[in-house]
């Protein structure tokens, strides 16, 4: 059950700091990637520095201590959750995300092809005589996920759920912002883990979970699968729409991966088509 956020006053720490680093936005070209036989036209993009270490602080803080163990299906997904409903959070993390994200995404309509990939064809179908649908990204709801990964910790391939709390508005992206730093590598070992990692596509693979909402994969990847890893870095976001796009929490090996994921929500509206 979600919990509200504690309240009081709602600030990212460093906005207007001199000293903060600054934020670089890249679009994911899956055509350059070994995925591109599968996802191409998709969208998803990395944002590095978006919040600074103290303000990724700051968020962890605000989500409380009440962590609780999530285990679906065959330890499909393992991880501790805090589902949080905080408006104030909601806005202040959507303000520091709007003016990175392309203006292509913001409003999905019908003819567009990243829209009908990002949104599906039957989202965008309706109309209401000259006038079409056109759905408009508002920012973050504000329910947010906060999961700590501990060694062993891990999600399963899948895709995530487009959530529709009502009729008029629906989400289409996931941000994913890592909350912190995973520890270095041991020299000549392995990694920590905790990437989070692009696969090909299992359509007609899945199955539908009644506990999650989204797209479980029915079997297992092979070793010698074509993937895209994203690492954990303290301050980073991953935006990526929700339909069709496979991923992974790959499994934390050292340390503690901390992340808050966020609903990015769109409103519906009938609009006629611009001349």
């Amino acid at each position: 059950m979600a919990s509200d956020a504690p309240a009081g006053e709602v600030s990212l720490l460093d906005s207007y700091s001199p000293d903060r680093p600054p934020v670089t936005a890249m679009r994911i070209d899956f055509s350059k990637t070994p995925l591109a036989p599968h996802y191409s036209p998709y969208f998803a993009m990395v944002i590095d520095s978006l919040l600074t270490p103290a303000e990724c602080a700051a968020v962890i803080a605000s989500a409380g201590s009440n962590w609780r163990d999530l285990k679906k299906g065959d330890s499909w997904r393992e991880c501790e959750q805090i589902l949080s409903v905080s408006p104030d959070w909601a806005k202040a993390l959507s303000e520091r995300l709007a003016p990175h994200l392309p203006d292509e995404i913001k409003v999905l309509k019908k003819g567009d092809v990243l829209s009908e990939h990002i949104a599906g064809p039957s989202n965008l179908r309706a109309s209401q005589g000259t006038s079409k649908t056109v759905w408009r990204l508002r920012g973050a709801d504000e329910r947010l996920s906060f999961l700590r990964y501990r060694p062993g910790h891990h999600f399963k391939p899948h895709c995530d759920a487009l959530y529709s709390p009502g009729d008029k508005e629906k989400s289409f992206l996931t941000c994913q912002i890592y909350l912190s730093d995973m520890p270095e590598g041991q020299q000549g070992g392995e990694g920590s883990g905790g990437e989070t990692r692009f696969w090909p596509s299992r359509t007609g693979m899945g199955r539908q979970s009644k506990k999650s909402g989204g797209v479980e994969e029915d079997e297992q990847h092979t070793e010698n699968e074509s993937f895209l890893n994203i690492e954990p870095k303290i301050g980073r976001a991953l935006v990526f729409q929700q339909r069709m796009l496979w991923h992974s929490g790959q499994e934390v090996k050292r340390g503690e991966k901390f992340t808050v994921r966020l609903d990015l929500m769109y409103n519906h509206h009938f609009e006629k088509p611009s001349k």
